[in-house]
């Protein structure tokens, strides 16, 4: 009993002397969410996210490559640029362009049907938020574009 009566004070003492209590971290302020699709590094992501995305941006680099060239081929050929349906009616006649097109059509990479060679032919998903991979005229340049870059491009598309 006695040990009960030293107890309470002790735990009273222990309650009331301010101990930290948990409290939940902060949270960042909500960014706007970037389609995972989107290869570009991420200044906030993981290490072995960012080692991914560079692994993945290396195959997307290639298929815009196979895309310039089936828009200037058809360029050159009609001299005119194609529509998007057009672009997609070329990739499916090679199954090569496979992925090519399975991107198109899931909207990895999007194109803008741009009559003007000079225009933006092409980008990545998310490249206005996130920065990415672009496709511009006149003989179709690819590079890779900050988030600021690409919202002037697509804003003159």
């Amino acid at each position: 009993m006695r040990r009960l009566l030293l107890l309470v004070p002790v735990l009273a003492a222990a309650y009331g002397c301010g101990f930290p209590k948990s409290t939940p971290k902060p949270t960042k302020p909500s960014a706007e969410k970037i389609d995972d699709r989107n290869t570009n590094y991420r200044a906030d992501g993981s290490t072995l996210g960012n080692a991914a995305r560079a692994g993945k941006r290396v195959v997307q680099l290639n298929d815009f490559n196979g895309l310039r060239t089936f828009i200037l081929t058809y360029e050159i050929e009609n001299n005119r640029m194609p529509t998007i349906d057009q672009i997609k009616a070329d990739l499916k006649n090679y199954p090569d362009a496979s992925e090519i097109l399975k991107k198109v059509e899931e909207g990895v990479i999007i194109l803008t049907g741009t009559t003007d060679k000079n225009a933006l032919w092409a980008y990545e998903i998310d490249a206005d938020k996130a920065g990415g991979i672009v496709c511009t005229g006149p003989s179709g340049a690819i590079k890779r574009a900050t988030a600021d870059e690409a919202k002037q491009l697509i804003g003159k598309k």
